[in-house]
């Protein structure tokens, strides 16, 4: 089990979870089999990942509360949801699901999002769409570090300062923040010295907000 796993899986909540994009399925089978949830949908576009849902399902003794379906991002989904996970795409996948989508989500829907890349481009569709990032944590695995992010709707656009937009949205501020804060320095660092002139002031603007962070 992948460390971003077991952190994704101690953030499900609610009696009905569907994990888009599931692979093998263990999210929705695990969050039923210890509790954290009481039914489940493991959903995939493709049929190999869903051969393999099928599987994961039946080897955790869960295939009366894990329903594996054939589905582009939420449309197959039968009901409401109470949680939806979508975790290990890029930013612009997550968002083009939750787009196509919309019609899926009940006003008390909750979201579990770990983008893999550009959590930006994320953070800001949110914040400009109705849903609040209530909370984030970061997870470093296998080298590489990865916000969960904890959605919420809301009754307004909260607008997101600078350092939110880039850094993380209410972040825990723990060991592994404050070390992916330090991996994000040296690469700002790295890039001052390689951007021509006119990036320059940019690229000072980001390592000035990121140094504001780490004096807090």
């Amino acid at each position: 089990m992948s460390r971003r796993l077991e952190v994704l899986l101690s953030r499900v909540e609610g009696p009905v979870v569907a994990d888009i994009g599931c692979d093998h399925a263990w999210l929705s089978a695990q969050a039923v089999r210890t509790g954290r949830a009481c039914r489940g949908y493991a959903c995939d576009v493709a049929q190999g990942p869903l051969n393999r849902a099928r599987a994961t399902i039946e080897k955790e003794g869960v295939a009366e509360s894990v329903i594996p379906l054939l589905s582009d991002g939420l449309q197959a989904l039968p009901e409401a949801c109470s949680q939806i996970v979508i975790a290990g795409m890029g930013a612009e996948t997550i968002v083009s699901i939750l787009e196509s989508g919309a019609d899926r989500l009940d006003p008390d829907t909750r979201l579990l999002l770990s983008p893999h890349t550009k959590a930006s481009v994320l953070r800001d569709w949110l914040d400009h769409n109705g849903w609040r990032i209530c909370r984030e944590q970061f997870v470093q695995d296998r080298g590489r570090f990865y916000p969960v992010m904890d959605v919420c709707h809301a009754d307004r656009q909260s607008g997101l300062r600078p350092e939110e937009r880039l850094f993380g949205v209410h972040p825990v501020q723990d060991e592994t923040w404050q070390l992916y804060l330090a991996q994000e320095k040296e690469k700002l660092c790295r890039l001052l010295l390689a951007v021509p002139p006119a990036r320059r002031a940019d690229v000072l603007m980001r390592l000035q907000l990121l140094e504001s962070l780490q004096e807090v």
